[in-house]
């Protein structure tokens, strides 16, 4: 998932403000550039080039290194936060009775962990029809409910922290 145009507002106003308050560093385009760089050990030539998962994490950085609170974001009641986590596995057998519909949120995480991973939809596509997808024993490889968007992410994610690529949120 490509960079949002508020993810490239927010970096640049945070970098401004990194550049005025810290010692050493730049505030030109290149100094932007090489920081991006060092924080993410890949190359980045410019913001716009970012996924959206990349950006979260150096705004993260940045407002931590500052000590910015990050803005509040929707929190799920009790019983919706249980039922994500839970819905999927099998201690979370209580769910499978009243399956629920993966939402945007659900799409978006694995999207996410895909661009960390640095994986094309066909390569995802083909991991979903392989004998290692979480789906393998149905006919439908699609993403249809939490269930199921819980045993894609949890498969990515193991494979991300396997690639050395996972990256926590704090």
């Amino acid at each position: 998932m490509k960079i949002t145009k508020a993810q490239i507002v927010r970096l640049q106003v945070l970098y401004g403000q990194l550049s005025a308050h810290e010692i050493g560093v730049g505030a030109s385009r290149e100094a932007r550039m090489k920081w991006a760089t060092e924080r993410l050990h890949r190359t980045v030539t410019s913001f716009s080039d970012l996924s959206a998962a990349d950006a979260g994490f150096l705004i993260d950085g940045i407002q931590q290194q500052l000590g910015v609170k990050a803005p509040l974001k929707h929190r799920p009641d009790r019983a919706q936060a249980r039922r994500a986590g839970l819905d999927g596995r099998k201690d979370g057998a209580e769910y499978s009775d009243t399956p629920q519909i993966a939402t945007a949120g659900d799409l978006a995480r694995i999207q996410n962990m895909l661009c960390q991973l640095g994986w094309a939809e066909e390569t995802f596509r083909k991991f979903l029809e392989s004998s290692r997808s979480p789906l393998s024993s149905r006919a439908d490889k699609a993403i249809r409910t939490t269930s199921d968007a819980n045993k894609v992410w949890w498969a990515l994610k193991r494979i991300a922290r396997q690639k050395g690529l996972w990256r926590k949120r704090v």
